[in-house]
């Protein structure tokens, strides 16, 4: 495995160990690690567009049952009926067509963001920077053109910390495996996909690890069965 540990003293990545190899400073067993760093296009990453289609979907078939609803309280069966045989059907699928449209055009302007991973004793970790930010590339992101202040500038290139989310063990409730494209899907609640993890060939038994030792013996958490097993063999 290629785990590693930061050393808060020499302010970088070492060994993993009890000791810095370097400074000789007592490291915390929180201290160890997997990170590391790979380049997202959102235009062609399916996972982009599973969250978008996420909010999109429900949201249309929001408008369909309303449209329904609305129609039958007016006119009964009948005017629903009538619906129907209208234009309401290839209106809203129009509509529909329109959105993911302009999704697509959004998601190809938005350009490349680099997406850090952590996977360590507390949780999971990831953070979304922005190389080269521009007005658009923000805007398109939904994202405020004053973020552009925060840059950092000392940089060979330019880079722009977006956002962040963590999510602890404690509140993982399923676990999902996609070994073909190398991820690792984080739910919670067990509906809901909280973080895809996107790893490396050299990073995939890193990030297992830490699946079977914070929630394999966890019989609450919906686990792959040979992770599950894994981990009551241990």
């Amino acid at each position: 495995m290629a785990l590693t540990a930061y050393c808060k003293k020499c302010n970088q990545e070492v060994a993993p160990g009890e000791i810095c190899p370097q400074c000789g400073t007592k490291l915390a067993k929180s201290a160890t690690h997997a990170a590391w760093v790979l380049e997202r296009t959102p235009v062609k990453d399916w996972m982009c567009w599973n969250a978008v289609m996420r909010w999109l979907l429900p949201a249309a078939l929001a408008v369909l049952v309303l449209g329904l609803l609305l129609e039958g309280l007016a006119g009964g069966l009948a005017a629903v009926e009538n619906l129907f045989r209208g234009p309401f059907p290839l209106t809203l699928l129009a509509g529909l067509c329109a959105v993911v449209g302009l999704v697509l055009l959004a998601l190809a302007l938005q350009g490349k963001e680099l997406m850090d991973y952590v996977v360590d004793s507390r949780g999971v970790h990831v953070t979304r920077y922005l190389p080269n930010p521009t007005v658009l590339k923000l805007l398109c992101r939904l994202k405020s053109p004053g973020l552009l202040r925060q840059t950092d500038a000392s940089a060979d290139t330019p880079v722009l910390r977006l956002d962040e989310q963590d999510l602890p063990w404690r509140a993982v409730a399923r676990v999902q495996l996609w070994p073909e494209k190398c991820y690792v899907l984080f739910y919670a609640p067990a509906w809901w996909l909280r973080i895809p993890v996107r790893c490396t060939p050299y990073t995939w038994e890193d990030a297992l690890f830490y699946v079977r030792d914070k929630l394999g013996k966890k019989k609450a958490v919906d686990l792959p069965p040979h992770l599950r097993n894994q981990a009551s063999r241990a």
